[in-house]
Formats: C-alpha cells, structure tokens, sequence
C-alpha cells in the first residue's frame, strides 16, 4: 500500500441541507451517502487513494449513525468504489486492471502495457512431497518432489493477488535457488529450456482464508476471485499448477474472442466446412 495515499484536506464532506431537505425520504439515506460519494468518486473530486475520513468522522459530518456510515461504506466496496485496509482505514479504488487469464503474457509485462507498474514480493518457498492433490494436478506420482512458492504481486503498490505455484521439481532442479521476485515464465524459460502454454483454466468467485487474506491485508472472508490453471511445456506435459487469489475489486477478466473465431475457422476448414 503506498504510505503517501492520505485524507484529502480541502474537501467539505458534508451534503448541504438545502439539498437534504428536497430528497424523496422513501430512498434509504445510507444510499444517499453512496450516491454523494460516488458523484464525487466520478468528478474526480476523490481521486485514486484518496483515504476516507474515520467512520466517527464521517457520521458527524452527515449527521448520521455509523451504522448507517457503515451500510454505505459496504455497499461502495462491493460496487469497487472503495477498498478496506485492515487498521488503515478506507480508501478511494484505483482503475481495475485489466487482465486475460488466457494470454501468454506475463503478470509484469501485462501490468506495464497499462502504464502501471507491477511489483512481486516472495512470501514463502519449499521443497514438498508430492501428495494425491499433487498428483491430480501435477500428472506427477504421489512421492515425487514439488516445489510451492507463495508470492504477493503488487499494482503501483497495492497489493491485488496472492498467488500458490506448484512445480515438478524434476523439471525444474534447483528453481527455489532463483531470485523468484521475477517472471518465472522467463526464469524456466532461461534457465532451464521450458516453454510454457496454457491449458485449462477454471476461476470461480470465493471467500479468501486466513493465509491470503492476511497477505492482502484484508478481512476474513472478504470476496475473492479464484482462478487455476495449468501450465503444460512444448511437449504438453503439465510442468506447474497455479493458484490466484484476487481482490474482487481489483480485476476485469478480459478475453479475447477473436482467437476461439479464428480457431474455430480454422477447424472448420481443416474439416471441409463442417464442424
């Protein structure tokens, strides 16, 4: 999280009277304070993290009850306006990153093609032995050495996604001796020859558990992106199986379309026009 991001100084919080006062009172006033907050999200008034003011502060300058702060505070971080730091408070979301799980880009070169830029710091890295879930998503035998490695991957220093690597360590001997703050992509590239594609992918949304979400520095059970695949080398063999955990307001899945058309076609044509 970048330290600089503070409470703007010159902003008056609070919703004139005048205007209170000709607001249709069948709406729920917490969804007044999200509208206000949103406008002045969207005008540029509060701009990228920007921090909220205290939930105490906020309920006097509107003259509300925090629990009516914090319905609207709720109902703005599920709509990706706003995100919660544990004991830092709230802050104005920067723009979602935009990311194709079917690319073979790398975390860090897709992050810069937007302008921003991407950041991976090593939270854990072990030699394992392989057990039966190992074996299911590795094609590997139960016993056979695997390398994990948890890594945290950063947006213009916000903490977006941890991530779970698993590898045949057989493929990869002595991987764990690499600084691993880089694109492993191009490390097995490199060093050991390996030239990853995708193969399936799977991604459902979550609930985040003990262990990422205090990476990501947010609550248990905050809402979370899962995303899993499996990389397979040139000659198709499965080499590592990755885990992802997103922050749900942090991500637009994007997929490009034009490549299943293109392969679609050309199926097509392989087959004589039938497919």
């Amino acid at each position: 999280m970048n330290e600089a991001w503070t409470i703007p100084q010159t902003i008056d919080w609070s919703i004139p009277t005048k205007i209170r006062k000709s607001w249709d009172h069948k709406v729920p006033y917490y969804l007044r304070f999200r509208d206000h907050f949103a406008a002045m999200i969207e005008a540029g008034t509060l701009a990228s993290g920007n921090k909220l003011p205290a939930e105490r502060v906020l309920a006097e300058k509107f003259s509300i009850t925090r629990v009516t702060v914090r319905q609207a505070l709720a109902r703005m971080e599920a709509e990706g306006l706003i995100f919660r730091e544990e004991r830092r408070g709230w802050f104005v979301s920067p723009p979602r990153i935009r990311y194709d799980p079917t690319a073979n880009t790398s975390f860090t070169e897709s992050i810069a093609e937007q302008g921003r830029v991407a950041g991976t710091r090593v939270l854990s890295k072990q030699q394992l032995i392989a057990s039966q879930w190992e074996r299911d998503h590795l094609n590997c035998a139960i016993g056979d050495p695997i390398y994990a490695i948890r890594r945290l991957r950063t947006v213009d220093g916000r903490a977006v996604l941890v991530e779970q690597i698993h590898f045949k360590a057989e493929r990869c001997p002595g991987l764990l001796d690499h600084p691993l703050d880089q694109s492993i992509t191009d490390l097995l590239s490199q060093e050991y020859g390996i030239i990853e594609h995708r193969a399936q992918i799977n991604m459902r949304p979550t609930a985040l558990s003990e262990i990422p979400a205090k990476a990501l520095g947010v609550a248990v059970g905050t809402p979370s992106l899962y995303l899993s695949r499996a990389n397979l080398d040139q000659l198709n063999e499965v080499v590592e199986f990755d885990q992802e955990f997103w922050r749900h307001d942090a991500i637009d899945i994007c997929v490009s379309a034009a490549v299943r058309f293109e392969q679609r076609h050309t199926n097509r044509d392989k087959m004589g026009g039938n497919i």
